[in-house]
């Protein structure tokens, strides 16, 4: 589909709903409704992958300021927002009324920024409308409005997804109002795309996860709330622009895994090595790892002394954003394993507040998949196997054990 053609059906979209409803009504509906809601989520989203005030985003595709609403509380915050529909333009500068923000019509894939200017590129709802071609030479230009470790932040749709098949049967019967492209993309191609455009994909999360960390309420006009942790129904890719490379080595990055096996950093070797206190007993344990899809991360510790011990296990990745990490494993698992057996999984613990406050763990997010476990384990030596569940993607985890008595 041309560019042209887009540019048409959608300005036709908007201009048939202000004809049926009233202005604030149509313009917030013609972006997918939900206007206050989605613009929170994105807000949240980005404010961990570390959004902070005086930077520059470019939100390509901005529609009615769904997002620029929620970011004009920055006051020094540098904005500018394109879309290919004027009167959405106009609505959106009406409504942040940021006299120092830019808003932008704009046709083609380019984006009206200087070369290495941006921290954020933002194209929510984007590439849902676009060729592959077109997708494409969108990446190539954020890349050369971003700044070195500028982000790119895409919403997009795939098929391993299941509530975006109904999008696509929807196209396939011709039953939606707006017959403007709803474009599927997949992974592989995210991942090419990146690669060939000087990107390093730092994380991909499904629609269908919990992957933005709330710091409050949001509310959605059918009344339903989210708190925690949501998601904006659409998967997200997040891109890093590639840094020029140093030949310094960073002693603070873990040393490449062999064969899946976690590999310390200098640091965590030297918190490890013989303390004052040789005879003291350790009552937690916290290993951070970078595991690859199909990886994990193997961690052994032993039970020491002479008693059955309870201890409190998690794995977690998807709450790892709540410390500002982006790149984490979205469903971990964690296995037990002594004597060369896996050990059986135990009961769900249930209510672990009380458990959490007593040694000292941070809560998770809740409605993620990160996992706890509470075990009763003789002594003996044991090995905790950590991993992204069948047919995801890999990224950090912590894997981390609790003493409880």
């Amino acid at each position: 589909m041309a560019d042209h053609q887009i540019d048409a059906s959608y300005g036709e979209h908007v201009a048939a709903l202000e004809r049926r409803l009233n202005a604030d009504q149509a313009l917030r509906v013609a972006v997918g409704g939900e206007f206050v809601a989605m613009g929170k989520l994105e807000f949240h989203l980005l404010r961990s992958l570390g959004l902070q005030d005086g930077q520059l985003v470019v939100d390509i595709g901005c529609g009615s300021g769904r997002l620029a609403a929620q970011l004009a509380g920055y006051r020094n915050l540098r904005y500018v927002g394109t879309d290919v529909v004027p009167r959405l333009l106009e609505y959106a500068r009406e409504l942040c009324r940021r006299p120092d923000w830019t808003f932008t019509e704009t046709t083609g894939t380019t984006i009206p920024a200087a070369d290495g200017a941006a921290d954020f590129a933002c194209f929510f709802s984007v590439f849902t409308h676009l060729t592959q071609e077109e997708i494409f030479r969108y990446i190539r230009e954020a890349h050369r409005v971003l700044k070195p470790g500028g982000r790119l932040v895409a919403s997009f749709l795939e098929f391993r997804v299941g509530l975006h098949w109904q999008t696509f049967a929807d196209s396939v019967d011709g039953v939606r109002e707006n017959r403007h492209l709803n474009q599927f993309v997949e992974r592989e191609a995210l991942a090419a795309w990146a690669a060939h455009a000087g990107f390093a994909i730092q994380a991909i999360h499904g629609g269908d996860t919990a992957y933005i960390p709330l710091s409050e309420e949001v509310r959605f006009d059918d009344g339903r709330t989210a708190s925690g942790a949501a998601s904006l129904g659409q998967s997200v890719v997040v891109m890093e622009k590639r840094a020029v490379k140093s030949d310094v080595p960073d002693a603070r990055q873990p040393e490449p895994a062999a064969n899946g096996h976690l590999a310390l950093t200098d640091e965590a070797r030297r918190v490890l090595a013989p303390a004052a206190r040789p005879n003291a007993p350790l009552v937690n344990l916290a290993v951070r790892a970078t595991v690859p899809t199909e990886g994990a991360a193997i961690v052994g510790f032993i039970v020491g002394g002479t008693v059955v011990r309870r201890l409190l296990l998690r794995a977690i990745g998807p709450s790892l954003a709540l410390h500002g990490v982006t790149q984490f494993v979205e469903h971990p698992t964690l296995e037990l394993h002594a004597g060369g057996k896996m050990l059986p999984d135990s009961n769900p613990p249930g209510d672990l507040s009380g458990l959490l406050a007593a040694v000292g763990a941070w809560a998770l997010v809740p409605g993620t998949k990160d996992v706890s476990r509470v075990v009763l384990l003789p002594p003996g030596a044991y090995s905790a196997v950590v991993q992204p569940a069948y047919k995801t993607p890999g990224g950090e985890i912590l894997f981390e054990a609790f003493v409880v008595d």
